[in-house]
């Protein structure tokens, strides 16, 4: 009798392929990695450095800190993690502080670097894992349930088991659900302050944490990174571009500024300064998400992790924690002995995790109102009044 369950055999002897060399797909690859597995990682990344990997992120405790605990990573993600990132400003559009306090009183959520996570989950498997500028161009039924994945490039690799952790956008998707992301009515633009001095408002304002400006559904939010740069924010309710081609314009900086100028007239030109002090492009930044509940078919030897799963605007911090448990959900299924197949562990972890998510996205949705509001900073202050009213 093998000392395995029907489904770890399974997946011992599948041929596994991850889409994204992403959070949630690294930390699929850790995990299996650390059981004896070699799956294959498809980037269309052509290194670990070839794009900006956005701002920070706060991991929970029993999000995406668990998680990497699990994976091995706990004590190194320590030694990167930023507790000072938790500390908050708020300010109203005319410069007034209204509200300055340390977030770690409710929970430990220290930050990390996009790129340090990432670096950190890279560094954790072995080099021959990843295969960068694999630019995924289809994902194919086969018969017997296995897949095959197109690449740009005009060859292929055929999987027992598809792993899609390939962003919004996923070539996977198709293949699980018709549901697509919506837009969220929010769009932010970005940019990043790479050295700023002690002269600078926002930066000031930041400190080592976060700065959120808020007015008329409008918001002005500002994070340090670890490198001491800052990343700004510009949040707008503001209508869906269809066409998703307004981001071909942010190459001109002076009309992003000029456009930012008009879009915050009235606000402080201590807190508009700062579109002076902006010393990279700008980048658009749509904000979808993800119905409360999804309606998923039945499907057959894939799955999908992280935004291609459940993308959500970035409002509370779940996207990043909630892809981490997912690889680790679904890791946990395939070596489950209560599952007899690989379809059966991914059913099970599908439902886990869309249950999960449920949650979660309100949890997101509601930030979005608290941070983008008619009411300006009011919504906000008044949920931290109610926070700390709660007896301990």
């Amino acid at each position: 009798m093998s000392e395995f369950s029907s489904a770890e055999q399974a997946v011992r002897a599948a041929g596994i392929v991850i889409l994204g060399g992403g959070p949630a797909g690294l930390a699929a690859a850790r995990l299996l990695h650390q059981r004896g597995l070699a799956p294959r990682v498809l980037e269309r990344d052509a290194s670990p450095h070839a794009r900006s990997q956005g701002g920070s992120l706060d991991l929970a405790e029993q999000g995406g800190q668990l998680a990497l605990r699990e994976m091995g990573l706990g004590e190194k993600f320590d030694e990167l993690a930023r507790p000072l990132g938790q500390r908050l400003c708020l300010m109203d559009p005319d410069g007034t502080v209204r509200l300055d306090v340390d977030e770690s009183a409710d929970e430990y959520r220290p930050e990390i670097d996009r790129v340090q996570l990432r670096q950190l989950l890279i560094d954790s498997l072995p080099p021959e894992t990843i295969s960068w500028g694999a630019e995924v161009g289809g994902v194919t039924p086969l018969p017997g349930g296995r897949h095959r994945v197109r690449l740009a490039d005009g060859t292929h690799v055929d999987a027992d088991l598809v792993i899609a952790a390939d962003g919004i956008r996923s070539h996977a998707r198709r293949l699980v659900t018709t549901e697509q992301p919506a837009y969220s009515g929010i769009t932010f633009i970005h940019g990043d302050l790479h050295d700023p001095g002690p002269e600078s408002f926002v930066a000031r304002h930041t400190g080592e944490g976060i700065l959120h400006a808020l007015g008329d559904n409008k918001a002005i939010l500002a994070q340090r990174a670890a490198d001491r740069s800052v990343r700004v924010y510009f949040a707008v309710r503001t209508a869906e571009d269809p066409t998703r081609t307004q981001g071909d314009r942010f190459g001109n900086s002076a009309a992003v500024r000029e456009q930012l100028r008009e879009t915050f007239a009235g606000w402080s030109s201590d807190l508009l300064s700062v579109l002076d002090e902006i010393d990279s492009d700008f980048a658009y930044w749509p904000l979808y998400g993800m119905p409360v509940r999804q309606q998923w078919a039945p499907h057959s030897g894939v799955t999908l992790l992280g935004d291609a799963a459940h993308v959500m605007p970035p409002f509370g911090g779940e996207g990043v924690n909630m892809a981490l448990l997912d690889a680790v959900t679904l890791v946990h299924a395939l070596f489950s002995p209560r599952h007899l197949t690989i379809d059966d562990a991914i059913a099970a972890f599908e439902q886990t995790m869309l249950d999960r998510m449920a949650g979660a996205i309100l949890d997101t949705n509601a930030g979005g109102e608290l941070l983008l509001s008619p009411a300006g900073t009011a919504p906000l202050m008044s949920h931290f009044i109610a926070a700390e009213a709660k007896p301990a």
